[in-house]
C-alpha cells in the first residue's frame, strides 16, 4: 500500500513536466473544440483533482471523462483519469487509458518509463484477492485492587450480606481475552462520489474480574458481537453491531443483555473528527430478586476528538443521554453524562492518559427502603500509563497501569459510596 501511494505520487509529480504546466497546455496537438476553452478545461481539471484529493474518486472520474470527451488529446487529464480508475479498482479502464498515452508517438520517453513503472504496481494490485479475511487475537492479564466491591455491578441493590454494611475491599485477577474476524471487500463502491469499502466485523470475548477475598462479587462477561461497517477513507465511517452479553455475578447468572449499536464518525480533516453513537439494549435479568429490573435502555451520544502536534497527543470530549426503563419504576432512570479525556505520548513507547467522567441519575420512583426518589451524581477520574516493549522477552507486549477513583453522591445515604480501583496488566495483540 505504501509503495502504491508512493508510485502514484511519482506519477503526479514526475509524469510530466506537465505537472508544472496548465492542464490545457499538455495536449499533443492544439484543441479544435471551441466548446471547452483552455481556461474552462483548467478549471474543471482543478476541480477534479480537488475532489479526488478529498476522497470523491467517482466525481473526479466524471470530470476527467468530461474533459477528455471534449479534449481527447489532453494527456495530462488522461493520466489523472487512469490514476483515478486505479484507486477505484477499475483496473481494465486504468490500463486502457495508460496504454492510450503509451501508444501516442509524441509521448516523451521519461513519461513512458514512469508509466511502465506504475503499471507494475497496477498489475500487482489487480492480482490481489477481491475479498480478504483476517483474524486477530487480544489478551490482557494482570492484577487489580478494588477498595469497594459492594455496589458492583447493580445500581440500587442493598442486600449484599456485608457485615455492618461496611465497604469491602479485595485484590483480584483482571483478565480479558478476545478473538476477532474481519471480512473486507477490496473493491470499492460509490457513495456520494467517494470510494467506499464494505467490511463485516465480528468478535467474541471474555472479561473477568475475580476477587480473592469475596468471590460472591466476581464479575465475568462472555460477549459476542457482529455487524457491518462502511468506510469512506478520509471522509467518514459507519458501523452497526449486534451484541450479546452473558453476565455472571458470583456463582450465579446475572442476566443476558442484547444490544444494537450504530455508530458513525466523520473526518473533519487535520486529525479531527465527530462521532455520533446510539445504543438500544434489552436487559433480561435471571435472578428472582432482579426481576423488577427487566427493561430496555436507549443511549445517544456525540463526541469530538482531535490529535495535537501529530499523532502522539490527543483530546476527546462528549456527552451521552440514557433512558433506562424497568418493570419496577424504582429501578428506571434518566441519565446524562459528560466526559473529557486526553493522552500524551512520551518518547516512542510511552503514553499517559487522563479521563474525567460525570454522570447524573434521576430515578422514576421511590426506592423501597427509604421511601425517597433517588437523585445521584457519579464522578469518575482515571489516570493511566502504557509502555510498549520493543525487544526482550516482552517484545510486542504492552504494560498497562490504571488508577481510578469513583464517588457517587446520592440523596439516599445508603447509595453514596467511594471506590478506588487500581489495575496493572500486560496485553498483546496477535495477528
Amino acid at each position: 500500500m505504501i509503495l502504491h501511494r508512493f508510485l502514484q505520487r511519482i506519477l503526479l509529480v514526475f509524469l510530466f513536466a506537465l505537472q508544472c504546466l496548465p492542464a490545457a497546455q499538455a495536449e499533443s496537438s492544439p484543441s479544435k473544440d471551441a466548446n471547452l476553452t483552455d481556461e474552462n478545461a483548467q478549471i474543471i481539471f482543478d476541480l477534479a483533482m480537488a475532489e479526488r484529493d478529498s476522497g470523491k474518486i467517482y466525481n473526479a472520474i466524471e470530470r476527467f471523462e468530461y474533459i477528455l470527451s471534449r479534449r481527447p488529446s489532453l494527456n495530462r487529464a488522461r493520466l489523472e483519469l487512469a490514476v483515478s480508475y486505479h484507486r477505484a479498482s477499475k483496473y481494465d479502464e486504468a490500463l486502457e487509458e495508460f496504454q492510450t498515452v503509451l501508444d501516442n508517438p509524441e509521448t516523451p520517453e521519461k513519461v513512458r518509463l514512469a508509466i511502465l513503472a506504475y503499471l507494475g504496481q497496477l498489475t500487482r494490485d489487480e492480482l490481489e484477492p477481491k475479498t480478504e479475511h483476517s483474524f486477530s487475537y487480544y489478551t490482557r492479564a494482570g492484577m487489580l485492587y478494588n477498595s469497594n466491591i459492594n455496589f458492583a455491578p447493580l445500581r440500587g441493590s442493598t442486600d449484599f450480606n456485608i457485615p455492618d454494611g461496611e465497604d469491602t475491599d479485595s485484590s483480584g485477577l483482571d483478565t480479558f481475552l478476545s478473538a476477532s474476524h474481519r471480512y473486507k471487500d477490496n473493491e470499492p463502491f460509490d457513495i456520494d462520489g467517494a470510494a467506499t469499502h464494505f467490511e463485516w466485523q465480528s468478535q467474541v470475548s471474555w472479561t473477568g474480574n475475580n476477587y480473592t477475598r469475596e468471590s460472591d462479587f466476581n464479575l465475568n462477561i462472555i460477549s459476542a458481537s457482529t455487524g457491518p461497517a462502511v468506510i469512506s477513507t478520509g471522509r467518514w465511517r459507519g458501523a452497526i453491531s449486534l451484541q450479546v452479553d452473558q453476565t455472571y455475578f458470583g456463582d450465579s447468572t446475572l442476566g443476558t443483555f442484547i444490544s444494537l449499536n450504530p455508530l458513525a464518525t466523520f473526518d473533519l480533516g487535520n486529525y479531527r473528527g465527530i462521532t455520533v453513537e446510539a445504543s438500544y439494549t434489552n436487559n433480561n435479568f435471571s435472578r428472582n430478586e432482579d426481576q423488577g429490573r427487566d427493561g430496555d435502555s436507549i443511549l445517544a451520544g456525540l463526541a469530538y476528538s482531535t490529535l495535537l502536534g501529530g499523532v502522539e497527543n490527543g483530546l476527546e470530549t462528549g456527552f451521552r443521554v440514557t433512558r433506562s426503563s424497568a418493570e419496577d419504576d424504582q429501578f428506571a432512570f434518566d441519565a446524562s453524562e459528560i466526559y473529557l479525556g486526553g493522552f500524551i505520548g512520551y518518547g516512542d513507547k510511552n503514553s499517559f492518559y487522563l479521563n474525567l467522567n460525570f454522570k447524573q441519575f434521576d430515578f422514576d420512583a421511590a426506592e423501597s427502603v427509604s421511601g425517597r426518589v433517588r437523585d445521584e451524581i457519579e464522578s469518575r477520574y482515571v489516570l493511566g500509563y502504557n509502555h510498549d516493549f520493543a525487544e526482550g522477552i516482552f517484545a510486542d507486549w504492552t504494560l498497562n497501569t490504571e488508577l481510578s477513583f469513583t464517588k457517587n453522591n446520592s440523596n439516599v445515604d445508603a447509595f453514596s459510596y467511594e471506590r478506588t480501583l487500581f489495575t496493572i496488566n500486560f496485553a498483546r495483540y496477535f495477528i
